[in-house]
């Protein structure tokens, strides 16, 4: 339950500390007294979106705290433990700041979270009720998830959607491999075309640049053969160059070396390595006379490779390709190709999940549908009996049609309530019959037999009671109380007769200091209380009259301590 709520420069509000108890909080005041300022700042320490305009004029930053009190059984204490987020003892507090720059940030037990997570934990701790709740529920597209959140099913709800997902999810799947499929012989032909054409081509890896090597040796086969001649002429002396070559003059130098070694010894590694030189030279005098006489002068040879290469040139420019690489891409066309082939095993495997999921969603969306039957008798009659409660003799029914076609999300029906406000008529839609009285005595009936079917321990309704008074007024005040009594209920109203069952109650109120409008927040006093109940029937002029009728609504109420 909430505890404390702690609010610094957000709209017109400087600084508020309000404490909170159990049972029915009433906050009452003027229209624009500011109100709405305490919810949209309990709305932040939730999770809520942050506006920076929310910031007090003048300030750089606004912040929000909430403070509660939680049991080690509830629900919310297990996810704080899940996230690392569990605090000491029952208390558990939430922050959120907001700057002038548009940064705002969270805080769970002060430990920074992302909104998301601050939102998450939010949804479980505080429900707030607004006005648009009875517009929400003319709208036959909440109605089931109202039923759902009545009948305590969530792990039905999500099991049915996920199965419902899985199965859409392969539906399209095969649509798409079915349009693939009519695609497909256009395709294959197109392939098997090209890569036709490339196997016909028979390259070889590497083949382009051997050839170009080749090439180039038979273009200019008559220009190395003379330098390979005058080379091996400067080396041997061969083929009428001076006999003063290479080869001939190491031969000297290396006897010479020899000779005199026999002398000095110290001249043996010297003449050695000369003679080894020699042996060297001739030997690369050989490879070049090798090289020389396998060059060919062969016009058709050369005519050929320039129109192999011209081919696989062509095939690389049209492929915007390398040569090597148009292997690769005819080994990515090869693998389409198979895996064209293989479309109808694929069809198959899909239609078989296919039929997989549906059977699994009929199983669990059959399960659904059950607990949703059950559920709608409970709450015919509990929202009946909290309807006669609140002053209205009156039928409710919820009408489950059922869907016909692909799986849904939602299982296998639609739902809507529909009402008979009087004796003797029948049951019809609620935006066809309802008055606005009335409806918000339905919200209130439904709201009331939700608070018993949710874990939330704190319920929050504001203004639920617009376009009503008197009796029925008096009926939704005697409602809100005897919901207090199982949830911790606060109640933003401006009805006498509503305000009357507070167990507390709290006057918002505009002062002015040091020349700047604020928000003020006042405990009221069973005498106190009186004056604000006389203000709320009478207006500004307090009348006797008004503080008696104000005392009988006090007396008349009498709420239950919870």
């Amino acid at each position: 339950m909430l505890r404390q709520l702690t609010i610094e420069n957000i709209a017109l509000v400087e600084r508020l500390d309000l404490e909170f108890g159990p049972g029915l909080t009433i906050l009452t005041g003027e229209t624009g007294a500011g109100k709405s300022i305490l919810i949209d700042a309990l709305a932040l320490t939730l999770g809520a979106r942050a506006d920076s305009g929310l910031i007090r004029t003048g300030c750089d930053q606004a912040m929000a705290t909430a403070r509660f009190l939680l049991p080690d059984h509830h629900p919310a204490r297990l996810w704080l433990r899940e996230q690392e987020l569990n605090g000491d003892g029952e208390e558990l507090f939430l922050r959120r700041t907001l700057s002038a720059n548009g940064r705002s940030k969270a805080f769970i037990n002060e430990t920074p979270v992302p909104i998301t997570t601050l939102a998450q934990l939010g949804d479980g701790l505080v429900d707030i009720h607004g006005q648009h709740d009875h517009q929400s529920l003319l709208n036959p597209a909440s109605h089931l998830t109202i039923l759902d959140a009545f009948a305590c099913h969530d792990e039905l709800v999500r099991l049915t959607a996920s199965h419902a997902q899985a199965w859409q999810t392969r539906h399209k799947a095969l649509e798409a491999l079915r349009q693939r499929a009519r695609d497909a012989l256009q395709r294959r032909a197109f392939l098997a075309h090209q890569l036709d054409e490339i196997d016909a081509a028979g390259i070889q890896r590497g083949e382009f640049q051997e050839l170009e090597q080749r090439r180039g040796r038979l273009a200019h086969a008559v220009r190395l053969g003379e330098a390979a001649t005058r080379a091996m002429a400067q080396i041997s002396g061969e083929r009428g160059e001076s006999e003063d070559s290479a080869s001939r003059l190491l031969s000297w130098a290396a006897g010479e070396l020899e000779d005199a070694a026999r002398l000095d010894p110290a001249l043996t590694p010297l003449a050695e390595q000369l003679r080894s030189l020699q042996y060297e030279l001739e030997d690369a005098g050989e490879r070049i006379r090798h090289y020389a006489d396998s060059l060919e002068t062969d016009p058709e040879q050369l005519e050929a490779l320039e129109e192999r290469l011209a081919l696989i040139r062509n095939l690389a420019r049209k492929h915007r390709q390398s040569a090597d690489e148009l292997l690769e891409l005819a080994e990515t066309w090869r693998a389409e190709l198979t895996s064209l082939d293989q479309i109808d095993d694929d069809e198959q495997r899909l239609l078989t999940a296919m039929e997989a999921s549906r059977r699994d969603f009929d199983h669990s969306a059959a399960r659904l549908s059950a607990s949703r039957k059950q559920a709608t008798q409970r709450l015919t009659l509990e929202t009946e009996s909290h309807l006669s409660q609140l002053g209205m003799n009156a039928r409710f029914a919820t009408s489950l049609r059922p869907v016909r076609g692909d799986p849904r999300s939602t299982g296998l029906e639609e739902a809507e309530f529909q009402i008979s406000a009087n004796p003797g008529e029948p049951l019809k839609p609620l935006k066809q019959v309802a008055s606005g009285g009335e409806i918000a005595r339905i919200m209130l009936a439904l709201k009331t037999a939700l608070a018993d079917a949710v874990t939330v321990p704190t319920l929050i309704f504001d203004e639920v009671d617009v376009g009503v008074g008197g009796r029925t007024a008096a009926a939704i005040g005697a409602k809100l109380a005897q919901v207090a009594q199982r949830r911790q209920t606060l109640a933003v109203t401006h009805s006498p007769q509503v305000a009357s069952w507070g167990t507390r109650h709290f006057k918002v109120a505009k002062a002015t200091h040091e020349g700047r409008v604020r928000v003020t927040v006042i405990p009221l006093e069973e005498e106190h209380r009186i004056e604000e109940l006389a203000r709320m029937l009478a207006g500004e002029e307090i009348t006797p009259a008004a503080r008696e009728n104000a005392l009988a609504l006090l007396r008349a109420a009498i709420p239950e301590t919870p």
